[in-house]
C-alpha cells in the first residue's frame, strides 16, 4: 500500500470523525471545537496531497506494515470510542482531541519503526512529524483555554505591598 494514500485515507477518516462529533453535540462551544478540528484534518489532508503531487522521491513508497495496521488505526476513530454527551465543556473536547492526536502520532511513529523499506520509513516519519505539529496546535489551544483554570492573575493580587 502506498504510504501517502494511506495517510490521505486516514485524514479523511479523521475529518469525518470530528464532523460526526460536532453533529452529535448540543453544546455550541464543543461543536465549534470539533468543527475546528475537522478543518485541521482537511489542512493535513491538503498537505499530504501536496506531498503526493510533489517531486519528492519517496512519495510513492510502498509499505507492507500499513496493510497490517489499517484496522488498528480505524480503532482510533471508532464510533463506539467516544461518548460525546459526556463532554460538558470545551476543555474536555480539547482533551479528547489531544488523546486522539497523540494516538495518531504514536501510531505513525511505531509504524516507522516497524517498516523495513527505508523510503517508506522516511515518509512515515515525515507524516508523524506533521501529525506532531497538529498535536502541538491542539495542545496550545487547550492550554490557552485552560489557562484561567490554572492561574490566578487578577490585578488586585499583582501589586501586593506592605502598607
Amino acid at each position: 500500500m502506498k504510504v501517502l494514500d494511506f495517510a490521505l485515507e486516514m485524514e479523511q477518516m479523521g475529518k469525518s470523525y470530528f464532523e460526526r462529533l460536532a453533529g452529535e453535540t448540543t453544546v455550541g462551544g464543543i461543536r465549534t471545537v470539533f468543527n475546528l478540528l475537522a478543518r485541521e484534518q482537511q489542512e493535513l489532508y491538503d498537505t499530504f496531497l501536496a506531498m503526493k503531487r510533489g517531486a519528492s522521491a519517496h512519495c510513492n513508497a510502498d509499505s507492507q506494515a500499513l496493510e497490517r495496521a489499517r484496522d488498528r488505526f480505524a480503532e482510533i476513530f471508532a464510533a463506539n470510542g467516544t461518548a460525546v454527551d459526556l463532554l460538558k465543556e470545551d476543555l474536555e473536547a480539547y482533551e479528547h482531541a489531544m488523546k486522539v492526536e497523540a494516538d495518531i502520532v504514536r501510531f505513525f511513529e511505531e509504524l516507522a519503526e516497524q517498516e523495513r523499506n527505508e523510503e517508506s520509513r522516511a515518509l512515515l516519519r515525515e507524516i508523524a512529524a506533521e501529525e506532531r505539529r497538529h498535536y502541538d496546535v491542539v495542545e496550545s489551544i487547550h492550554d490557552f483555554v485552560a489557562a484561567p483554570k490554572w492561574h490566578l492573575n487578577w490585578g488586585e493580587f499583582s501589586n501586593l505591598k506592605e502598607i
